[in-house]
């Protein structure tokens, strides 16, 4: 487009109407308001939930400790049928672990298929001593701050597009409110000529 060339947006062409190019121009806001506030919505949720997560993991390092355990029993080997991801779920054999005090700890532990007995791992116990998960790692932070992010801007082009929507149907109302008028002023020459 020519420099000066917005306020004449399709004024050349004889068959645009007014509410065409107030149309054409109200979309071309739209579409430069949704795209900042996608931005914005994006940038400021997805920190967010960087800053929630990253709390979450400092309390989840504050409460739980890791142990080394010996396994007890051989896992069960991979079974050569595999889910379609490849991957096999983890089975449950008992482990054993010193506890602070010097008493021996026996849980239940879910290890990879085809662990061997006697071999080591490491355990994560809660403030109770009862086993719990790792906690979440720099993967796990930046994908829920990426998700969250995501989100954000697809709340805001959700919006956007129904606007568009909205806008869309008000200009064709007025369109065909246009061409009934218009309709209604050139019928009485096209019925004399018939």
């Amino acid at each position: 487009m020519r420099a000066g060339s917005w306020g004449r947006a399709g004024s050349h062409n004889p068959l645009k109407r007014g509410v065409d190019i107030l149309e054409t121009r109200l979309l071309f806001l739209l579409c430069a308001v949704v795209f900042g506030c996608a931005s914005v919505l994006g940038v400021m949720n997805g920190m967010a939930a960087l800053h929630h997560e990253q709390s979450v993991v400092e309390q989840q390092r504050a409460t739980r400790h890791a142990v080394t355990a010996e396994i007890l029993r051989d896992a069960a080997k991979p079974s050569p049928l595999f889910d379609e991801s490849g991957r096999s779920e983890r089975v449950p054999v008992p482990v054993r672990w010193t506890a602070a005090g010097g008493a021996h700890v026996t849980a239940e532990a879910r290890v990879a298929p085809g662990a061997e007995r006697g071999e080591h791992m490491t355990v994560w116990l809660d403030r109770t001593g009862r086993i719990t998960s790792a906690p979440s790692d720099g993967r796990d932070i930046w994908a829920t701050a990426v998700l969250g992010g995501l989100s954000g801007a697809a709340v805001a082009v959700g919006a956007g597009a129904l606007a568009g929507v909205v806008l869309r149907v008000v200009c064709d109302r007025c369109r065909s409110a246009g061409w009934e008028a218009e309709w209604s002023r050139v019928e009485p020459e096209w019925n004399r000529r018939t």
